[in-house]
């Protein structure tokens, strides 16, 4: 029987369920890009920080489930890093469909939810593969 690359280079676990962990993953790869064409008010913005606090949130998920899911560590590392530009350039092309401004903020906060998820996900490897080996 064949098994498909995403089976083979999932991390070998009890607490993940790969394809929970991916459909988890492409939920909110789906949320960012229809909330990057939604307009907010200025109100949003500027008293509940909702929105930076969106951005934190799912771009920390965004990098946290490849780096606990994928078992290649440069691939993990790679697709969770892949979440920066991703974050730029929806920046962009919200400016450029909703004709609002450029949110420094908002990309501070992908860059930090980004690096956030990343040293998670990398807390969560080491522990996975520290107590593989205490069970040898």
């Amino acid at each position: 029987m064949k098994t498909s690359y995403l089976k083979k280079n999932i991390l070998k676990s009890e607490w993940n369920n790969y394809r929970t962990l991916f459909g988890y993953w492409i939920a909110m790869l789906f949320l960012v890009f229809t909330g990057s064409f939604m307009p907010f008010s200025s109100v949003v913005h500027m008293i509940m920080f909702i929105d930076t606090a969106t951005h934190l949130l799912l771009y920390s998920v965004l990098a946290f489930i490849p780096m606990i899911l994928l078992q290649n560590r440069k691939t993990a590392l790679l697709i969770s890093l892949a979440m920066t530009p991703v974050g730029y350039l929806l920046e962009w092309l919200h400016i450029m469909v909703t004709d609002g401004s450029f949110s420094a903020l908002n990309v501070f906060a992908n860059n930090i939810g980004v690096f956030a998820g990343m040293s998670a996900g990398f807390v969560i490897r080491l522990k996975n593969h520290y107590s593989h080996e205490e069970n040898r």
